[in-house]
């Protein structure tokens, strides 16, 4: 019977019982509480208190809006908090309408959260004022799913014959066929306290003295009154029993569901007297016999029952075994629960779950093929994957992938298959009707299910192919790329006939559409690796053009360069030499004409001692001794400066080497010195810096094979870089010329069969990213309009192409660099 439309209600007269329920809460096993009519707790049961892990004290006095409220403002789970308001809002109802009330409520817990179905009974006054409102919860079977405690729901579909689940019993050998006993859980074991006098109920304190009987009995029959009537008004049915399975009582629930009219008849009566069936009888004797012989409840029985109209109903039993004072079993506590309503709901949702979790399996299997689809783009992964998952998914026996060829012949290229089925793999050969009457309609994309390869309407060649590989029933649905008939995804059952589901149907339409994506994508991005691939191969073609070309006007810019140098230092050169050279072959002449002169002189002197007035004074006036010494002076001065500038023009043609266009064995220092006078002017001091030093650690080395003029090229590049890197350290201000003097070391060497010379400075050296490029055409670290880019790159080319050898460089800012 629906709690929310049961009307019956019991009357209670407060002055005359004033504890009386609250007693009955108190000691009660269930899950109860007792409210007052302005909604405080009157009475709770310990087993809720334990439910709200408090102390039923904690409790009395206190409403659920208050509790709700303190909830909140301790900030506790947002989920306790809902259990008082929704407690608070059904006992509200039930006060003002006056109806008993179910609701479905949820409590958290540590591993999640339990459900509990809980009803709501109004207690009326004499004056049919709503005085009282008695709570009893009960855990459902959603709430141990929930909490992971139970797993999906132990109901099993109605049968032609009653059947009972029991839970919290242990199996027994001896249980009925058909009856299914799951294994007790340890917090079954507990004993609950229940005595005989509990239920027979303690009359009321009074101060009326013990030796009136009268008024005792009439308290006891009173008593009795009320607590059948609170019994007949609680939804279950309820029964009590003594050791020997008699009956002792009930409500009135349980006699009406037992047809026999009265509770008060039930007494004496035995499970043979009344009209259970014989299956029924011994089962019921049985479950006695258990919980009285072990002293262990059985909760939670699930019978299903079949009416005198046909139609199965459900219930839920629980027995409680009784004790004396002592503990002794003395009999048994049963409740009954028609939870029918509860069931069929149930198996609704377990059959929508079902469906659910089946197009939730289609779905995920959807988007994984869509996500590797997306991830992949290999379409050989992608049908691997999937007709295991499809053949995994449908439970059939073989899955595969059937690609046409030429003459519409082709292979299975994917199967996925379960033993002790044949494999289809490779070429199957062609259906010989296919192309006539088939391959038009796939490509329009027909789908074709057979249930019966045996009694299908099909061609007999068509027939025989599917025989071939034990096929009973198959599913077919075309993989189309771009309007085209690629191939086909077949299901197989070999097993035996199958009919298939459109959900099926309707999932191998979805993913054979997904194949077509597949290899489509697949086929664009091969195309795509391809002009990728042949994009690159010419991109690298013309970048090595393009850097050829480069190197190859960097080379001939350089030459250029160093060609017009060369031809004006040799034009330079040859002016100079002929004046130089005229005048150092007149100085021989020119001393020796002094030297005359002088002897002349001389002779006057020693012959002509008292010289004219006139001679002695412009003797006298030009200083003649002084100018004799002098013009000596002068002369050798005429003399060493006419061989300085001689070195000079030499060093200048020695540079140029414009006739030496061959190879030619020469002293590399001569290079070396050459080079650094012609940049004597760099070297000297500045303003803003001292002269640089340059330091020669010249090795013995023997005359080296070379083509002289490229690699005095080379040296004044490397010379020259090294005198604008210490010019920009200083210009920069990153150190003071007292603090760091510029320097430049120059030292040879003989390694093996290599002359080795090396150019090293006391500049900001060069990082680590910029070395990488040093040697890249164009690439430069000085400032705009500083430099072409192009020394160290014909340097480079010059000493690795033209000589064999290499040029390495070595840098560690801030100590410096080393060619």
């Amino acid at each position: 019977m629906d709690a929310a439309n049961s009307s019956t209600n019991f009357s209670l007269n407060r002055e005359t019982y004033p504890d009386a329920l609250q007693q009955l809460v108190a000691r009660s096993l269930e899950m109860m509480a007792c409210y007052g009519n302005d909604g405080s707790y009157l009475a709770v049961s310990p087993a809720l208190a334990v439910a709200l892990s408090c102390e039923p004290e904690a409790l009395l006095g206190q409403t659920n809006a208050g509790l709700a409220d303190l909830a909140t403002q301790l900030n506790r789970s947002g989920g306790l908090q809902s259990y008082w308001q929704q407690v608070d809002d059904a006992v509200a109802v039930v006060l003002q309408q006056g109806q008993a009330q179910r609701r479905i409520h949820t409590l958290p817990t540590a591993s999640g959260f339990r459900v509990y179905d809980t009803t709501y009974t109004p207690v009326e006054a004499a004056s049919g004022e709503v005085q009282q409102v008695i709570s009893i919860s009960r855990e459902s079977d959603h709430g141990r799913q929930s909490s992971g405690n139970g797993g999906a729901s132990r109901f099993p579909q109605p049968m032609s014959e009653p059947t009972t689940w029991i839970e919290g019993a242990p199996r027994r050998n001896s249980a009925p066929s058909g009856v299914e006993m799951p294994e007790l859980e340890s917090a079954s074991l507990v004993r609950p306290a229940v005595t005989l006098e509990q239920i027979a109920w303690s009359p009321p304190k009074s101060n009326q003295p013990s030796d009136s009987p009268s008024l005792e009995a009439s308290t006891v029959h009173q008593t009795a009154e009320f607590m059948q009537l609170v019994l007949d008004n609680i939804l279950q049915c309820i029964f009590w029993k003594d050791r020997n399975s008699v009956y002792l009582g009930c409500n009135r629930r349980w006699a009406e569901m037992a047809g026999i009219g009265d509770p008060s008849n039930v007494v004496g009566l035995t499970d043979d007297d009344l009209p259970w069936t014989a299956g029924q009888r011994d089962w019921y004797i049985e479950c006695d016999r258990q919980v009285m012989g072990n002293d262990i409840p059985m909760l939670r029985i699930k019978q299903s029952q079949r009416e005198a109209d046909g139609r199965v109903s459900w219930r839920e039993t629980s027995k409680l075994p009784l004790h004396d004072a002592e503990g002794n079993v003395v009999g048994l506590l049963g409740t009954i629960e028609d939870i029918t309503e509860r069931k069929i709901t149930e198996d609704l949702m377990r059959k929508s779950r079902e469906a659910f979790q089946r197009l939730a399996k289609q779905k995920d299997l959807l988007n994984q093929l869509s996500s590797q689809i997306r991830r992949s783009l290999k379409p050989e992964v992608i049908q691997r994957t999937t007709v295991h998952e499809i053949r995994r998914l449908l439970n059939t026996d073989r899955v595969v992938i059937y690609r046409f060829e030429d003459d519409w012949r082709g292979q299975v290229v994917v199967e996925s298959v379960v033993s002790p089925w044949c494999s289809a793999l490779g070429d199957v050969g062609a259906d010989n009707c296919f192309a006539q009457a088939y391959a038009e309609l796939y490509r329009q994309g027909r789908v074709k299910a057979i249930a019966d390869v045996n009694t299908a309407d099909i061609d007999t060649c068509h027939r025989d192919f599917l025989q071939r590989f034990q096929v009973q029933a198959n599913l077919i649905v075309p993989i189309l790329v771009q309007d085209g008939l690629w191939g086909l995804l077949i299901t197989h059952q070999c097993s035996g006939p199958r009919q298939w589901q459109e959900s099926e149907i309707e999932l191998l339409q979805a993913l054979a559409g997904q194949f077509g994506v597949a290899i489509q994508q697949g086929e664009l991005h091969a195309q795509t690796k391809r002009s990728a691939a042949l994009a690159k191969q010419r991109a690298e073609q013309l970048e090595v053009a393009l850097q050829e070309r480069k190197q190859a006007q960097a080379q001939l810019i350089q030459t250029e360069k160093m060609s017009s140098l060369g031809k004006m230092v040799a034009g330079i050169a040859h002016e100079i030499n002929n004046p130089v050279t005229f005048i150092h072959g007149n100085l021989t002449y020119l001393k020796r004409y002094y030297s005359s002169l002088t002897q002349l002189l001389a002779l006057y002197q020693d012959h002509y001692s008292e010289p004219s007035p006139a001679i002695a004074q412009k003797i006298q006036a030009m200083e003649l001794d002084y100018l004799l010494e002098d013009l000596d002076s002068v002369l050798r001065s005429i003399e060493v400066g006419s061989m300085r500038i001689h070195q000079t023009v030499a060093s200048l043609r020695n540079f140029s080497r414009l006739d030496e266009s061959e190879k030619k064995a020469i002293d590399i220092h001569e290079g070396l010195e050459s080079t650094l006078l012609l940049l004597q002017h760099h070297i000297k001091a500045k303003s803003n810096r001292a002269e640089i030093q340059i330091a020669r650690a010249y090795g013995e080395l023997p005359l080296v094979e070379c083509y002289p003029s490229q690699l005095n090229q080379v040296f004044m590049n490397l010379l020259d870089n090294a005198v604008d890197a210490l010019d920009q350290q200083l210009t920069e201000g990153e150190c003071s010329p007292a603090s760091k003097p510029p320097k430049i070391e120059i030292e040879t060497q003989v390694q093996g069969d290599h002359a080795v010379v090396s150019i090293r400075d006391n500049g900001p050296g060069i990082s680590q990213e910029h070395q990488a490029q040093l040697f890249e055409p164009f690439f430069t670290t000085k400032g705009a309009g500083k430099g072409t880019g192009l020394g160290l790159s014909i340097s480079h080319q010059i000493i690795t192409e033209k000589h064999g050898g290499r040029l390495t460089c070595s840098s560690i800012p801030p100590y410096g660099t080393e060619f």
